[in-house]
C-alpha cells in the first residue's frame, strides 16, 4: 500500500473511488440511461491523463473541461456542509474511530429527496456562470443592498483579486 500525507493524489483515487464505485456506478446508471456521462471538477486527481484511460477502458464517458474550483457547479460540496452539521451537532469527534462512525451514519441518513434538490439547482447555477461570462460575481446568499461578497477576498472576471477596505 502506498503511503499518503492524508489528500487524495490520481493513483489513490483512481484506486479507492474511480475503479471500485464510480466506474461500476456509472456502468449501472448507463443500463437505463445510456447516455450518461460522469461529472468530476477540475481537481488533480480527477484531471490525471491515467483517469483518461480508465474511462475510455470501461466505456464511461466523462465531461471535460469542467472549472477545479467550482462549488457553486458541484453537487457534492452541499453535501460536505451538511454531513458536517450533523457530525458536529454535539461537538467534533474526538476520535478517528468515533468521527468515521459519525460520517457513515450521516451519509446513510441522508435523504435521497435532499441529494436531487442539489443535482437539481446545478441547471440554475450554470445558467447564471455562463450569463457572468465565467465571474463569480452572483449575489446568491447576500443581501441586495450589498452585491459583493461579505468576505475579504473577491475575484472579478479579468481581474486580480484584491482584499476589499
Amino acid at each position: 500500500m502506498r503511503e499518503s500525507k492524508g489528500g487524495i493524489d490520481w493513483w489513490r483515487y483512481q484506486k479507492e473511488v474511480l475503479i471500485p464505485k464510480l466506474i461500476p456506478f456509472a456502468r449501472d446508471c448507463m443500463m437505463e440511461r445510456p447516455n450518461t456521462i460522469i461529472l468530476e471538477d477540475g481537481a488533480p486527481a480527477h484531471r490525471h491523463h491515467y483517469q483518461q484511460l480508465v474511462h475510455d477502458k470501461y466505456h464511461v464517458q466523462k465531461m471535460l473541461d469542467w472549472p477545479g474550483n467550482s462549488p457553486d457547479l458541484n453537487a457534492i460540496e452541499p453535501t460536505w456542509i451538511w454531513l458536517k452539521r450533523r457530525t458536529t451537532v454535539r461537538g467534533a469527534p474526538r476520535d478517528k474511530k468515533t468521527a468515521k462512525v459519525a460520517w457513515i451514519k450521516a451519509w446513510n441518513d441522508l435523504p435521497q429527496k435532499q441529494i436531487q434538490d442539489w443535482i437539481e439547482r446545478l441547471i440554475r447555477h450554470v445558467q447564471e456562470v455562463i450569463r457572468l461570462e465565467g465571474g463569480n460575481e452572483h449575489c446568491e446568499g447576500r443581501n441586495e443592498k450589498d452585491k459583493r461578497r461579505n468576505w475579504k477576498g473577491y475575484r472579478l472576471k479579468g481581474k486580480l483579486s484584491r482584499v476589499r477596505i
